[in-house]
């Protein structure tokens, strides 16, 4: 699915919803912690082993104390507009799973059987699960945001601080966010949607295993019943042996790709140090802008993958709100 296609679906769902700009207002509000809080905590790095190194007690206690306040206030910022922000998520999950619960309600008799009722409880359970994810799971759409700008702001940092050492991060980077990108985050919608369509043919099964047990004894058909079953279960957890795949390959990826970075800097900036062109201060806050990028990067790829997951729920909450009830 391309970009466009997702925002479209994204779109729709809010637009059921309501209440966007509130969503983007406290979007917005959360986007300045991460890139403050890897601020803060490079210049207190730089600036204390400055004063270290000029044995600069005095001025030590004060970058101590500055550095206490400020995270203090930062977190008490933070925790504000989080709580605001649930209380919103909480508010907008209950909104659509009324609204598909009311235009299930309103579609005609013939409309209903046309599905199984494993289908219908499906689409009102398990697809509005997976759509409202993206907003109230952990590591969705919202930290995607919030995620790239600390992305722009250390990086930005980094390239005003030392552009050499920000090339060597670069070099690291970019060839994991390919590789990524076209064969782990891809195909996560594609499972995401097979999970989804499992998950119906599961709860059609068990429902006729359930309600249809004295026919099937009676008629011999206990074990049919018993297989399609189990069949519908084993889908369901082959896709989802796919999803969890691809998340441990990305995540032993970014392991592999930053501790092999993070040596080949340490390795430049000894020799930048050596050399005079460097001070172990800067060296230290670089680093910290490194480790708050890739923090951030590796919360940008897993807010995508899940994402793509949470897309297969968001296209069956939208086609189920797409079927218009026949007079």
């Amino acid at each position: 699915m391309s970009v466009l296609k997702k925002a479209s679906e994204i779109k729709k769902l809010f637009t059921m919803a309501g209440k966007v700009r509130l969503f983007i207002i406290l979007t917005i509000l959360r986007c300045p912690f991460d890139p403050l809080h890897t601020a803060i905590h490079a210049a207190f790095l730089q600036y204390a082993f400055a004063a270290i190194s000029k044995g600069r007690q005095n001025e030590l206690f004060q970058i101590c104390a500055q550095f206490a306040v400020g995270t203090f206030f930062l977190f008490i910022y933070n925790g504000t507009v989080w709580m605001i922000y649930s209380s919103y998520v909480a508010k907008w999950t209950g909104r659509i799973r009324k609204n598909v619960f009311k235009h299930i309600c309103s579609l005609t008799l013939q409309q209903i059987e046309s599905k199984t009722n494993g289908e219908w409880i499906t689409r009102l359970n398990s697809d509005v699960q997976a759509a409202t994810a993206i907003l109230n799971k952990a590591l969705h759409l919202p930290h995607a945001f919030v995620a790239s700008a600390n992305i722009c702001v250390s990086s930005i940092m980094l390239l005003y601080m030392s552009p050499k050492i920000f090339g060597l991060i670069m070099a690291f980077i970019i060839p994991h966010v390919l590789v990524n990108q076209l064969f782990i985050t891809r195909p996560m919608g594609h499972h995401a949607k097979k999970v989804q369509e499992a998950i119906a043919r599961n709860t059609t099964d068990m429902n006729a295993l359930l309600t249809c047990a004295e026919a099937a004894i009676l008629y011999d058909a206990r074990e049919f019943l018993l297989e399609r079953f189990e069949k519908s279960s084993l889908e369901i957890r082959k896709s989802n042996m796919r999803i969890n795949r691809g998340k441990a390959l990305n995540s032993s990826l970014l392991i592999l790709m930053g501790m092999i970075g993070y040596l080949v800097v340490l390795l430049f900036g000894g020799k930048w140090i050596e050399a005079g062109t460097m001070t172990f201060g800067a060296l230290t806050a670089a680093l910290q802008y490194r480790g708050g990028l890739l923090k951030s990067l590796n919360m940008l790829i897993d807010s995508l993958i899940n994402i793509n997951t949470a897309m297969a729920g968001i296209e069956r909450v939208n086609e189920t709100m797409n079927i218009k009830s026949e007079e």
